[in-house]
Parts: structure tokens; C-alpha cells; sequence
């Protein structure tokens, strides 16, 4: 689950027309919009509307969850405020069977302060790579290669170098004091 505040006069339409919406990368370029230069990675994520909660000022604070992977095949950005996108939709690669990668992924969120249960462990069974994806704090361009990829060892090696920095840091098996940020 990922937390956006919307606040620009197109996103806030793109959420009163309800619809998921697909999120990608800037690759290079400023902030996408009419008449800006910019670079899209072609791999995204669409973002399915879990809720939304009006703000003061037009503004409004939305949950969305990624559900599915797609490949950006072209984009348009004259019919409407924001850009549209055709996509074809990328299938999830296989679960991962790495014992390896569910106790790297089990260290990090317990580092975070979250403890895994039986139902979570579970969950990590199958779609270990995507909630490595959508819970680890490492570089955009890192984590964009493992959305493109969905490469269990790829995963593995970001969460490995990544517990390392904490134990670098003193941060491991210490929870910080506020939960990670999704960015």
C-alpha cells in the first residue's frame, strides 16, 4: 500500500474519475505533465484505488495498491490533463521458492518493527520479490530493475546490502522512530 496527498488540479481529476491509474518512473526529465520534457522508464505498476479521503482545499489523501505490472507501450498527452498511457500487462514471474529470500525479507521488516506471523510468511511465499519491490528503501534506479525484472536474486542481493547498511549504521534489530518511507 503506498500513500499519496493529491494536490495538483489533474491528479485530482484523475482521482474523481475513480479509475486505477498506472505509476512510472521518470528516467530523465523534470515533472511529467503538458509541454515538459521527460524520459518514462517503459516498465510501471498499476495503482488500484484502495480509498480516498477528501481534504481541505480540493486536496485529497489516497491509498492505493499496486496490483500488476505493464510495459508503457505509447503515451498521450494531449487528451486529457494528465498523461494516458496504452500498456500491455506483464505477467508475474513464478513465486519465488528461496528459503533465503523470505529470511532476508523477515530480517529487514523486523528490523522496521514489523514482526512475521504465520499469514504474512505466507504472503512472502508468494510474492516475495514485489513486497521486497514495495518495501525496501534502496535507489529508484534498484528498485525500478527489480520491478522490470521481478529477479529473486536480484531481490536477495538488495536486501542483503541493504541489512548490511543498517548493521553499518547500528540500525539493525533497532526499529526506528517513525515506519520507513514507500518513496
Amino acid at each position: 500500500m503506498q500513500s499519496l496527498h493529491v494536490f495538483e488540479e489533474r491528479y485530482r481529476l484523475l482521482i474523481a474519475e475513480g479509475r486505477d491509474f498506472g505509476v512510472v518512473l521518470i528516467r530523465l526529465g523534470s515533472e511529467v505533465g503538458p509541454g515538459r520534457a521527460r524520459e518514462l522508464h517503459e516498465v510501471g505498476t498499476v495503482a488500484a484505488l484502495e480509498r480516498v479521503t477528501p481534504l481541505p482545499g480540493d486536496r485529497f489523501h489516497v491509498l492505493v495498491r499496486g496490483v500488476a505490472r505493464f510495459r508503457l507501450l505509447s503515451v498521450d498527452s494531449t487528451s486529457r490533463p494528465y498523461l494516458v498511457g496504452r500498456v500491455r500487462r506483464l505477467p508475474d514471474p513464478p513465486p519465488s521458492e528461496s528459503p533465503r529470500l523470505v529470511g532476508l525479507l523477515t530480517r529487514y521488516l523486523r528490523a522496521h518493527g514489523v514482526e512475521a506471523g504465520p499469514d504474512l510468511v505466507d504472503r512472502l511465499n508468494r510474492r516475495t520479490v514485489w513486497l521486497v519491490g514495495s518495501v525496501l528503501q534502496a535507489e529508484l534506479p534498484r528498485r525500478q530493475r527489480l520491478l522490470e525484472t521481478g529477479d529473486p536474486a536480484l531481490a536477495e542481493e538488495l536486501l542483503a546490502d541493504e541489512l548490511a547498511r543498517m548493521r553499518r549504521l547500528g540500525r539493525l534489530g533497532t526499529p526506528p522512530a517513525q515506519p520507513p518511507s514507500p518513496n
